[in-house]
């Protein structure tokens, strides 16, 4: 065995030395049983093992439909939220199937999970609907949720409350997310679309994202050869341009503006040309 020596404070001895007297064993094996074990927990349970929460560095912000709760130590506990309604086969619908709806759900969910970065702990489901509804659309979705997450589906809940008519899905991702990552657009940034401008009644299963290309996407920010992704959202092409410029202090300029939605499209900017992975260039940020 190797010697090695350390300082602590009297307090930390004085628990060492009551449990090697509870225990039997000297002060030496305590702390080496300690050193063993909070090992074996960071090698288990990985980089976000923290012994201890202080309060006192808590940071909340919201990030668009994100809830980030920032614990310090580069630890960040990620809610986002997607919700659907007045689209499935119900008799007010907008009538879809259901398991239609739950592939596109799952897929905007996937997609917002990986632009931002997050890695996802579980995914949950509450609806509007009444049981045997929600029972076929949460065996659908869970489904879905597996192939493109591959995390486990819980049902937080269901109520019909106004009996509506109507169909109404709300799902939660739970994550943690790497805050090493710098998903920051600057100035000079060259502006590129990827997916399908698609979105609304004319959606369909081939429109949506390749889940697999987003994290390849994603990869290219972690690497530090793009700066930024975002999903598109319901405003399309210009509402994300706009935004990503004004987190780089600057303004978009735009060739032309595109529809879309986070399951068919996301928006990246780069001083690097982007094209020969399959991006649009679209415009610049000034």
């Amino acid at each position: 065995m190797k010697l090695v020596s350390l300082r602590l404070d009297e307090k930390t001895v004085e628990r060492i030395d009551d449990v090697a007297r509870k225990t039997l064993m000297s002060r030496s094996e305590v702390i080496r049983n300690s050193i063993a074990i909070y090992l074996t927990l960071l090698e288990n349970i990985g980089f976000y093992f923290k012994p201890s929460l202080p309060i006192r560095n808590i940071d909340v912000y919201e990030e668009r439909n994100a809830v980030n709760v920032d614990l310090g130590n580069l630890t960040s506990v990620t809610v986002l939220s997607v919700s659907y309604g007045g689209v499935g086969e119900l008799e007010l619908d907008f009538k879809r199937d259901l398991s239609f709806v739950a592939e596109v759900m799952a897929n905007q969910a996937a997609v917002e999970t990986f632009c931002r970065f997050v890695t996802p702990l579980l995914v949950t489901l509450s609806t509007t609907c009444e049981f045997d509804y929600t029972h076929k659309f949460f065996r659908q979705f869970s489904k879905a949720v597996r192939e493109k997450l591959n995390v486990r589906v819980t049902l937080s809940g269901y109520e019909e409350f106004f009996e509506s008519k109507q169909s109404g899905f709300v799902c939660t991702v739970v994550g943690l997310r790497d805050m090493a990552v710098r998903n920051s657009p600057k100035r000079g940034d060259k502006i590129f679309f990827y997916g399908k401008g698609v979105s609304g009644e004319s959606l369909t299963s081939d429109d949506l994202l390749d889940v697999k290309k987003v994290i390849e996407l994603s990869d290219l920010v972690r690497e530090g050869k793009t700066s930024s992704i975002f999903p598109v959202k319901s405003g399309g092409l210009s509402e994300v341009a706009n935004l990503a410029a004004s987190l780089a202090g600057g303004r978009a300029y735009l060739l032309g503006d595109r529809k879309g939605c986070p399951a068919t499209a996301v928006v990246l900017t780069s001083d690097n040309d982007l094209t020969e992975f399959g991006c649009e260039y679209v415009g610049e940020i000034l």
